[in-house]
């Protein structure tokens, strides 16, 4: 089929190259138009060939695009997960702030009424003790006023014995007054029978005690009169002691205790049987009677409230 191809042009003047027609030259192919035809092949494969670099530049930049974008996306997505760290860390930050804040408030309310709370429970306590007391006084308050006025009556006993006492003494006074004092006194001398009563009798009258006290003794309560008394009396007993007086305060009686010279007084109530304990009040004034406050034994006291 070629064959017959190249037939029919040969036979029609022309001849097909690569495909395309050549006219035939009586010496062979027209050199014209094989020069024209290699010369437009050659700017055809120039043009090719500057496609090809341009393809091949715009490959190249595609790549390099392709690249940039992926660093770029790369480094945008580094900086993007450093800001979203700094931003979660601002985040957290802001929280735990707020969250303490929070706490910090919840905490102040929850102190606040615990506050509240404990002075509402305070306060029901001190009431509670404040009605327990006043019942207490009441309950104790007429034994109270017995045990006073059995002191009082034993005073005055006391003091009427007193009064006896220096009658008889002022009788003896008189009665040896009215012998001639210097002829009884020459006669008893040369006799060696000096008689210390009435010697006695002629020394100046000293005054019982210090006209301040040294020492008020405060009786806490529960109070037992009769354990009272015997501290009252152990005290009288004392060499030191001039006098003691007894103010019968219904709630808190106090000893007040005169000296003929000092005494460490505390040391002597702790060895009696009657104190249970004794403390000392280390903040009066300077020249202010020494205080003291003393607690009967309880013990004591409950068994003889039961009898």
């Amino acid at each position: 089929m070629a064959k017959n191809n190249n037939n029919n042009n040969k036979r029609n003047g022309v001849i097909e190259l690569w495909g395309h027609e050549f006219k035939k030259a009586a010496e062979g192919l027209d050199r014209a138009e094989v020069v024209s035809f290699v010369t437009e092949l050659i700017k055809k494969n120039e043009t090719l060939l500057k496609r090809a670099e341009h393809l091949a530049s715009l490959t190249k930049l595609a790549e390099k695009t392709i690249i940039d974008a992926d660093n770029l996306a790369k480094q945008v997505q580094d900086e993007a997960g450093e800001q979203a760290k700094a931003e979660a860390k601002a985040i957290l930050a802001e929280a735990e702030e707020q969250g303490q804040k929070l706490i910090e408030e919840k905490r102040a309310e929850a102190l606040a009424r615990a506050n509240r709370e404990a002075e509402t429970i305070k306060a029901k306590a001190q009431q509670q003790a404040e009605t327990m007391l006043e019942e207490r006084i009441k309950e104790i308050q007429p034994e109270l006023k017995d045990n006073a006025k059995t002191l009082y009556e034993e005073l005055l006993n006391q003091l009427e014995s007193l009064k006896k006492q220096v009658l008889i003494l002022e009788e003896e006074l008189d009665h040896k007054l009215s012998q001639p004092p210097v002829e009884t006194l020459k006669a008893t001398i040369e006799a060696g029978k000096a008689d210390n009563d009435f010697l006695e009798l002629l020394q100046p009258v000293e005054e019982p005690g210090e006209e301040e006290p040294e020492w008020e003794l405060e009786i806490l309560p529960p109070i037992d009169l009769t354990q009272i008394l015997d501290i009252i009396n152990h005290l009288d007993s004392l060499t030191q002691v001039a006098r003691t007086e007894l103010i019968p305060q219904i709630d808190k009686p106090t000893i007040m205790v005169f000296l003929r010279q000092p005494i460490e007084l505390v040391e002597i109530l702790e060895t009696l049987p009657q104190v249970a304990s004794v403390t000392e009040d280390t903040t009066g004034a300077e020249g202010k009677p020494r205080k003291a406050q003393i607690e009967l034994p309880r013990q004591t006291v409950i068994q003889q409230s039961n009898n």
